[in-house]
């Protein structure tokens, strides 16, 4: 099991060892706990303890001794679901606070795949035609499956793809494979034109798309004449691409 896609919903290291010791050992002493997660059994009462403050965990009492035994993984899921409720609740609010106060770019640098992803999210909120050039097709190598559903999720909101990749192996594969979806037009540059950056351009926005193997990050810019700015750049070089 992953103790890294435990931790990305919130739990620490310790806590997601000792919640997968506990689904293999189901009713556990804190003895039986410590062996088979190597934690200070010091330690391990407090992350327990944590662990039943957020629900994930629980306890019965036999013959005077303290049992553990954790939740089923559903309960995380309805925890998750509850935080996300509650974080919609006051959405509103925090948009009156995050409102911009100066006509002046908004410039945000978005780091790792979490911060391409929110970009990619972005673009399905903002709901405009996407055009996207110096695209090098690392989207699949980065992000895994997770751009197929994406790219499913857009072309299902009607959401028009124009994109220009380079003619790299990659580049070629990426565009053969999304201009099966709808509302998706491909074209192509020479490797010449070629970057590591993809440029994106939606709505008021600009994005920068450094897909970095080890560090990938994204730069967004949103300001209305910028993204026009970029907006007739790309039409330009979309008249000038070519298709396959």
């Amino acid at each position: 099991m992953d103790i890294e896609k435990l931790k990305q919903i919130g739990l620490s290291e310790k806590e997601s060892r000792a919640y997968l010791a506990l689904l293999e050992l189901e009713d556990a002493l804190v003895s039986q706990i410590a062996e088979k997660t190597r934690i200070n059994r010091s330690l391990l009462y407090t992350i327990l303890n944590d662990l039943a403050n957020k629900g994930i965990v629980t306890y019965i009492i036999k013959n005077n001794v303290r049992y553990y035994r954790a939740a089923e993984p559903n309960k995380i899921l309805s925890m998750l679901k509850e935080k996300e409720k509650m974080f919609k609740s006051i959405m509103p609010e925090l948009t009156l606070l995050h409102k911009p106060r100066t006509n002046k770019p908004i410039v945000e640098i978005l780091e790792g795949r979490e911060g391409i992803k929110t970009i990619l999210n972005d673009i399905l909120k903002v709901n405009k035609e996407w055009d996207a050039f110096g695209a090098p097709g690392k989207g699949p190598e980065i992000l895994g499956d997770w751009v197929e559903a994406f790219e499913k999720e857009r072309a299902k909101f009607g959401i028009i793809l124009k994109a220009i990749f380079t003619k790299t192996e990659e580049g070629l594969k990426r565009g053969y494979d999304l201009a099966k979806l709808k509302n998706t037009n491909i074209r192509y540059m020479p490797v010449v034109y070629g970057s590591p950056a993809s440029n994106y351009v939606y709505g008021d926005r600009i994005a920068i798309i450094f897909w970095y193997k080890e560090f990938p990050f994204a730069i967004r810019i949103i300001d209305k004449s910028l993204a026009e700015s970029y907006k007739n750049h790309f039409m330009a070089l979309w008249k000038v691409a070519k298709k396959i």
